[in-house]
């Protein structure tokens, strides 16, 4: 008996194991509608994209009842394939099925010839974003008309689990798609919030915007918007803005970062220019690419940028407001648009970024209708986000990235060339100051709309762009002979668009002191930091000489020589500082060694060097430089980084050689390397401030080592190692030479 007992508890502890299947709650519909889906505006984006993988050629979509969310009801018609009963079923009603992915993997096309957008099988909950209420109807060929109405208020209960939400389904004889016809209608009714006018431009916006405006016309694929509340938004039709652009790029990228391109300068002030050829981008892309080679695959760059000056884009016949609407580089795949690039504040391509430090070397996103385009089935890599705000930002992405970044970079140094120069400045200041002096007269007298005035008439936009001689140099006096009558409305326009003109050269001219005043701040903080440290470790070696005369133990002999060892290793590395202190202090000018500058601007180096495998010396027969060991050191250095940032671009395998050549004879130092050399369209503006090729770059480097070099009555110029016969014949990329005591213009310009 208690042997039996004893039995009885061991059965009792046994283990027990069995499987039990996750039971997801109803409410994770509505969980995924809310947070998958940012706003209405996207989801209706979501079901059009569907509409085009089920080889829709239009898409019409009515929004009306707007006044009440109650009322509000959207209502999304495709012509399209339709969905039978098994597909409504199987791929449906059953998230996050996989079979857009598999067909994508496999390069199963349409009979339209597309590849589906959509891979993750979540699009259908935009619905639960748009409203409360749907009601399905679609039919596929030679099949019933189906129609699945879905109150999605049921799935909001936290009791109940999706698998007990049946809902139901009907077949019928067709009365939406009758005859031959095909297609999915749904009409969403009581949306879950108002829909204000912000929302309803934000809609319009991103549908004229959504194909590319060069999709290939074999391509059908065509949206209709109807909103009674707000006429004004149904047309979404792309407009010709494209064909009206200052200049012009387009380039094919391929999987190596081999660039073919063409470039077209068509501005009414410029004599027109056009240039083509083939670039390697992997050298202005190198720093930020993942590996060596980009990983995503080929694709298209276009751009299409202006000149934001009033009166050049009233001579292209467009508005700033228009090219407000458009402007911003956007991504599409397969023809269709990706969000969010390219939507207002969006920056991915650093563009505004990078202007803030170069505000007249660089395009900004609200002078740029960009777009990039890629093909699905040569970039299966680049995927959407579950909450459809843009890709993964996986390798494939960052290098595309990467690689648009260069393309840009390339464009800008043919768009620099050809840019007015900005004596325009002035004269558009002149002229705003006079048309705001006359306005804010008028105003303060009268507040009438019926109020007309006189202002210069060189400030007003001409009626017809076409009447403008293009190029015509107007200078625009404060008190003008010739006025032009407008209304005080008209007027105050006029003195908005040019307070804004004279503003935005204000604040360019802003943010490059802003730029110098904190590199200034980041070198006099430096300068302290090297004296305080030179100090404090001269003061431990001496405290250290005295302590090793005391007696102590092995293991405080041995602490005291492993401090020993990290001071000197310290004082070693302040040798390299050493010279760029006191710099704001009068220091006499001494002959200082040609040679040692180029041994220390290697050391300053020594990293970049060592990590990219670059063979670097100093050769040749030294000779004195009278200043300061500084400031040749900081040239020296600024023009071997330059060298190991190109040479580092270079396929993996192929030599990186960077050699300082010493000439006595010549008063010169030769910096030469085998990279990929300077890009012609970049020559004439390497010492300009803010000018960079590089991802990222300041555009100071070279410009404070020429002015630093005027200083010691040097030059610095480009060469080629054909023109001097000491360099070696394997130094075919950029040749830098810095010349002592050349003969000097008195603007400091190298004479002969």
């Amino acid at each position: 008996m208690q042997s039996s007992k004893a039995a009885e508890g061991k059965d009792h502890e046994k283990p027990s194991r069995r499987e039990v299947p996750f039971r997801p709650r109803a409410r994770l519909v509505s969980i995924l509608g809310e947070h998958l889906i940012s706003d209405q505006a996207v989801g209706l984006i979501e079901l059009v994209k569907n509409a085009y993988d089920a080889d829709a050629t239009e898409v019409e979509i009515q929004i009306f009842g707007l006044g009440d969310p109650d009322t509000t009801t959207v209502i999304i018609r495709d012509n399209g394939t339709g969905m039978t009963l098994s597909d409504i079923q199987e791929k449906w009603l059953s998230p996050a099925v996989d079979h857009k992915d598999r067909d994508k993997q496999a390069n199963r096309r349409t009979k339209l010839g597309r590849l589906p957008i959509g891979e993750k099988g979540v699009g259908r909950f935009a619905v639960h974003q748009i409203g409360k209420r749907l009601e399905l109807i679609t039919r596929a060929a030679n099949s019933p008309e189906i129609v699945l109405p879905i109150n999605w208020d049921r799935f909001e209960t936290g009791d109940a689990y999706l698998d007990s939400m049946a809902v139901t389904i009907e077949e019928r004889e067709p009365q939406v798609f009758v005859g031959s016809a095909t297609g999915t209608l749904m009409k969403i009714e009581r949306a879950r919030s108002q829909w204000p006018r912000q929302l309803l431009e934000k809609v319009h916006r991103t549908l004229r915007r959504l194909q590319s405006p060069l999709k290939d016309a074999e391509v059908r694929f065509r949206v209709v918007l109807q909103c009674p509340s707000f006429p004004e938004f149904e047309n979404i039709d792309p407009t010709d803005i494209l064909e009206r652009a200052h200049y012009e790029f387009q380039a094919l990228i391929d999987k190596d970062g081999q660039c073919d391109f063409e470039y077209h300068c068509k501005h009414p002030a410029l004599s027109r220019r056009s240039k083509g050829g083939t670039e390697t981008l992997v050298p202005l892309a190198s720093k930020e690419l993942q590996c060596k080679l980009p990983r995503c695959g080929p694709f298209w760059v276009n751009l299409y940028v202006w000149d934001r000056a009033k009166d050049y884009l009233a001579q292209a016949g467009i508005s700033g407001k228009e090219l407000n609407a458009q402007c911003g580089v956007s991504l599409f795949r397969d023809g269709l648009r990706v969000l969010p690039y390219g939507e207002p504040g969006d920056d991915w391509l650093l563009l505004d970024q990078e202007r803030i430090q170069d505000p007249s070397g660089r395009i900004s996103n609200n002078q740029v209708v960009g777009l990039i385009q890629v093909l699905q089935e040569n970039n299966l890599q680049l995927r959407d986000k579950t909450n459809r705000e843009g890709l993964i930002e996986n390798d494939a992405f960052l290098d595309l990235r990467a690689m648009s970044r260069a393309a840009i970079r390339l464009f800008t140094s043919f768009w620099k060339k050809d840019r007015p120069r900005d004596e325009s400045v002035g004269r558009v200041r002149r002229g705003s100051l006079a048309a705001a002096k006359r306005v804010a007269q008028v105003l303060e007298e009268s507040a009438s709309d019926e109020l007309h005035i006189d202002i210069p008439a060189a400030v007003v936009p001409p009626e017809d762009s076409a009447d403008s001689e293009a190029g015509a140099d107007v200078e625009v006096q404060p008190e003008a002979d010739h006025l032009k009558t407008v209304t005080q409305r008209e007027a105050v326009g006029i003195l908005i668009e040019n307070i804004d003109d004279a503003s935005a050269a204000a604040s360019d001219k802003e943010k490059r002191i802003e730029r110098l005043l904190t590199l200034a701040a980041t070198g006099l903080a430096a300068e302290r930091v090297v004296h305080e440290f030179g100090r404090q470790v001269a003061a431990a070696l001496e405290a250290l000489a005295r302590l090793r005369v005391l007696r102590g133990d092995t293991r405080t002999r041995q602490s005291l020589e492993v401090l020993g060892t990290c001071l000197e290793t310290l004082s070693n590395e302040f040798r390299i500082l050493a010279p760029y202190e006191a710099v704001d202090r009068a220091q006499k000018l001494q002959g200082i060694s040609a040679r040692e500058a180029g041994d220390l601007a290697l050391t300053l180096n020594k990293r970049i060097i060592d990590q990219n495998g670059v063979q670097a010396a100093v050769e040749g027969q030294d000779f004195q430089v009278k200043g300061q060991l500084a400031s040749l050191v900081q040239i020296l250095d600024n023009l071997v980084h330059n060298a190991c940032y190109w040479l580092a671009a270079l396929p993996e395998g192929r030599p990186r050689r960077l050699i300082i050549l010493v000439s006595k004879a010549e008063k010169r130092i030769v910096i030469a390397d085998n990279g990929p050399g300077v890009h012609e369209e970049a020559r004439p503006h390497l010492f300009q401030p803010f000018f960079s090729m590089k991802a990222g770059g300041t555009g100071l480097g070279l410009y404070i080592s020429n002015e630093i070099a005027r200083r010691m009555h040097a030059a610095i110029r480009l060469a080629s190692n054909d023109e001097l016969p000491d360099v070696p014949s394997w130094a075919t990329g950029g040749v830098f030479v810095v010349e002592f005591a050349p003969r000097l213009t008195r603007r400091g310009e190298r004479v002969g």
